[in-house]
């Protein structure tokens, strides 16, 4: 029998990454299936990354990047004009704190690929959707069920909507092993991702919650000087991981319709006060 962890959507907690690794050395795994977004929205990126090299070294891995990799890749010599702001300094600190190394690293890797593991059905991997790596099938109606139908193969392993589930679609099963850094459960302070068991005949998969040290990560956004370059996104993570509850991604939206609305090009246009109105909406 193959036991394979299942981790997605790190966003920089590097504390729920030491967290994962004492859970997988107390109950051992052959090796882990990793599906994107690393970095970009928490402090010590250079932790993260540490935890991420050793990993490889001591565990067969399979890895493929998410957006958050594709943001910094095409941000390369800061030609979208990052900086201390709301709408990207958490961005902007992450590439301050990557080396060249990390950026070829992140550059290595496919966003989607097939997985063959001796002895078990074929496993077909991506950030999002095939195709699509921002692809969320939980906030895209029949998205899922599109992609499923399509799909030349009986497994797939998706995150990105940071919804931890298993689903059965037309025959195939879909997997997301929820957000390993920023779980979107409506509890907070937690960690999601997933074990699958394998033979020939197939795969199970069973879904894994555990507890950090939220506490001492929380910290480390003052200590690193993130906090003094985020600003109200930065808040907002901070706020999602205690609530489990996604306020980065209701700021974003939340800021575009502003975009919008005044005819701003983006929401890095928009003035400081608008975040600082949005700041009080969401009591972050």
């Amino acid at each position: 029998m193959a036991k394979w962890a299942v981790i997605s959507d790190v966003h920089g907690n590097y504390k729920a990454l030491e967290a994962f690794g004492e859970y997988i050395g107390e109950h051992p795994v052959d090796g882990i299936i990793s599906l994107g977004d690393y970095v970009t929205d928490g402090p010590y990126p250079e932790r993260t990354m540490k935890f991420l090299y050793e990993m490889r070294e001591k565990y067969p891995c399979h890895m493929i990047r998410g957006n958050r990799e594709d943001y910094l890749l095409d941000n390369k010599g800061n030609r979208e004009n990052w900086k201390p702001s709301s709408a990207n300094g958490t961005l902007y600190y992450t590439m301050e704190h990557l080396t060249e190394t990390d950026m070829a690293f992140f550059a290595s890797l496919p966003t989607e690929r097939e997985v063959r593991i001796e002895g078990c059905p074929l496993l077909y991997i991506c950030h999002g959707t095939p195709g699509k790596v921002r692809g969320n099938v939980e906030k895209e109606e029949g998205l899922k069920e599109k992609v499923m139908a399509r799909l030349p193969y009986r497994y797939l392993l998706g995150g990105h909507s940071h919804h931890q589930e298993t689903d059965i679609v037309q025959g195939k099963t879909y997997l997301n092993p929820g957000a390993l850094g920023l779980a979107m459960d409506g509890v907070g302070r937690r960690a999601q991702f997933a074990i699958l068991s394998g033979n020939e005949r197939g795969w199970e998969a069973e879904l894994v919650t555990i507890p950090y040290d939220v506490e001492t990560y929380l910290k480390a956004f003052a200590e690193s000087g993130v906090d003094e370059v985020g600003f109200t996104l930065n808040k907002a993570v901070k706020k999602s991981l205690v609530t489990g509850v996604n306020y980065f991604f209701r700021c974003i939206l939340a800021m575009e319709e502003k975009a919008r609305n005044t005819g701003a090009a983006s929401i890095a246009e928009l003035p400081q006060e608008m975040w600082a109105e949005l700041e009080t909406r969401f009591g972050l």
